[in-house]
């Protein structure tokens, strides 16, 4: 039993004796590889970690008054980090930052630049203000694609409202190198059309208050500071007050508010241009103006957010179907229109209730208008036309600063071929009307077709809308900006300030302007054809010039202003059973 024991004892003696020298042996087992991984420009402590560890991306490092750009694999930042990391050797991660103003010029780059595919932006403008106890707003909505896939590369659609705003939609398209810009009214007529020749890399309105976005080079962007809201970024550029006070300007439909805010010092304006960037891309833009002082508050703010950035999606725009445009199209609807005018020219009798409205905008002055309101009516007998004009004259050049010293006067007359051919002039007065005989008469086409002939003048078609409704042909005519000229030497020639000669002046309403500066920034003409004939002639225009009102007080002297001018005739009934008048008292 002794030796059984002992025997035991033995084998578990030398058992213990192998185990021990097999573990000490380092030949027996594998070695665990570790390698480094070390974070460079980041302030963070370098990491030893197992061969095959999968390597997390780390929380962004900061850096005082910089954006961290992301983890790099070089220290050029040429070849950027890809999340997670296998490592399988020492690994180095170089973290990138940027000044403020490289992180915005970086984002910008990812999100707009040329070789972006594709994005889309929504974008606000609201518009406040309060002058004298009155307030009104005004609001636009709008978004904006671009793409490189399709037909169209560019798109923009907005809709203006409010009292601030001229009601309507307005819409941008680019086909190849053409930029369409097409307005609306509240009504869904044409207010303007224009085509342009853009450049190749067109991608987006630069005309906005995102030219600080859009447009600016380095040398615009003075500076980019933090604001305390989280990844907004203020922007300092070269874009000033009166720059942003001149694109308000162009969106008011109030000449009041035009003038307030244009009045204002530009120290009294308080601007402010804001973006938020974050993954390397820009997510909105904020363009702020205030103007407070005793005469006016007024605040404007521009609003821009993008989406889809990246995305090439293909663009399609609303279609136009009664916009002609081609030039068989074009002089098809001209033939249409002068022949319903001719027709109602030539008509034995006719009639016709019109105004004429005409502003100068002298620049820091205010508005000098005039308006020609009444009705027309004639008839043809042997050849022999016989008109009856009633025409009432209101006007600012009878004032103090213009002609109040040369007899410029309100009137209210009366032009009339009686029956036996002579012609009168009845003053209408409070009292006692006053009526004289114009001898000797020379018979001319403003008596007989007073103001009509100004159709004659627009010649040069851009452009027709025709909208077809209830037996109703609306032709909405855009008219070359050259013939702007031919439209204010129409009207200063027939509107006459003194028709019955009794001031010592003789002043016309746009005054002796330099033909060759003359630019207009819209001609419009509008004709309504009803059940095949005319049913009414209207014409908007307006544009700068330079000229002086020769003989007033105090516009003698050239100068640049602003001119407008706003035309409409409607046809009347009463035309059509028109006869003279046998005597001057029957006219009265």
């Amino acid at each position: 039993m002794k030796k059984g024991l002992i025997f035991v004892l033995a084998l578990l003696l030398l058992f213990s004796f192998v185990s021990c020298n097999t573990s000490s042996d380092p030949s027996s087992e594998t070695a665990t590889e570790t390698y480094t991984v070390s974070y460079q420009n980041a302030g963070m402590s370098s990491q030893t970690v197992e061969k095959g560890t999968v390597l997390q991306q780390p929380a962004d490092p900061q850096k005082e008054n910089h954006i961290f750009g992301g983890w790099y694999l070089d220290a050029s930042f040429t070849t950027q980090a890809t999340f997670p990391i296998t490592v399988n050797a020492n690994t180095s991660l170089y973290a990138r930052f940027y000044t403020f103003q490289n992180a915005f010029e970086s984002a910008r780059e990812k999100t707009i630049g040329q070789s972006v595919s594709g994005y889309e932006y929504d974008y606000t403008t609201t518009a406040t203000v309060s002058y004298s106890a009155v307030s009104a707003s005004g609001r636009t909505e709008g978004n904006a694609k671009y793409s490189t896939t399709g037909d169209v590369s560019f798109y923009d659609a907005h809709t203006n409202s409010g009292l601030l705003f001229y009601d309507g939609t307005g819409y941008q398209i680019r086909r190849g190198n053409q930029l369409q810009k097409i307005s609306l009214d509240e009504n869904e007529r044409l207010m303007n059309y224009e085509a342009e020749e853009v450049d190749a890399s067109y991608r987006f309105d630069a005309s906005s208050f995102a030219k600080a976005l859009f447009e600016y080079d380095a040398s615009q962007l003075k500076s980019i500071e933090k604001t305390n809201k989280a990844n907004e970024y203020k922007l300092k550029t070269s874009f000033n007050a009166s720059a942003g006070i001149a694109l308000a300007s162009k969106l008011l439909n109030n000449a009041t508010v035009q003038k307030l805010i244009g009045e204002v010092p530009e120290n009294n304006v308080n601007t402010g241009m804001y973006v938020t960037f974050e993954n390397g891309e820009v997510l909105s833009y904020r363009y702020e103006m205030q103007i407070s002082v005793t005469t006016v508050q007024f605040t404007l703010i521009y609003s821009l957010n993008f989406k889809n950035v990246g995305v090439a999606k293909t663009i399609t725009p609303r279609v136009f179907a009664n916009l002609l445009l081609t030039p068989a199209q074009i002089a098809s609807a001209k033939t249409e229109v002068s022949n319903a005018v001719s027709a109602y020219e030539t008509q034995t009798a006719s009639g016709y209730d019109f105004v004429v409205k005409t502003g100068v905008d002298f620049a820091g002055k205010n508005e000098i208008n005039s308006t020609f309101k009444g009705s027309a009516q004639r008839k043809t007998i042997d050849g022999t036309v016989y008109f009856h004009n009633d025409i009432e004259i209101g006007s600012d050049y009878k004032n103090a600063d213009l002609y109040k010293a040369g007899g410029i006067a309100d009137v209210h007359i009366k032009r009339t071929r009686l029956e036996n051919g002579t012609v009168y002039n009845i003053e209408k007065k409070l009292l006692k009307d006053t009526v004289t005989e114009v001898t000797p008469y020379t018979a001319n086409r403003t008596d007989a077709y007073y103001l009509f002939d100004l159709f004659a003048a627009l010649e040069n078609y851009t452009f027709v809308e025709k909208i077809t409704k209830d037996g109703t042909v609306t032709y909405t005519i855009g008219i070359a900006k050259a013939d702007a000229q031919k439209i204010l030497n129409y009207l200063n020639a027939q509107l006459d300030l003194d028709p019955l000669g009794k001031a010592t002046v003789d002043p016309t309403v746009f005054g002796a302007f330099a033909a060759n500066s003359v630019k207009a920034d819209k001609i419009l003409l509008t004709v309504e054809v009803k059940d095949g004939k005319l049913s009414s002639i209207a014409v908007q225009a307006n544009g700068t010039f330079t000229t002086a009102l020769s003989g007033s007080r105090d516009f003698g002297t050239q100068a640049a202003a602003d001119f407008d001018v706003s035309y409409e005739l409607k046809v009347n009934a009463a035309g059509n059973s028109f006869v003279p008048y046998k005597t001057a008292k029957n006219a009265q």
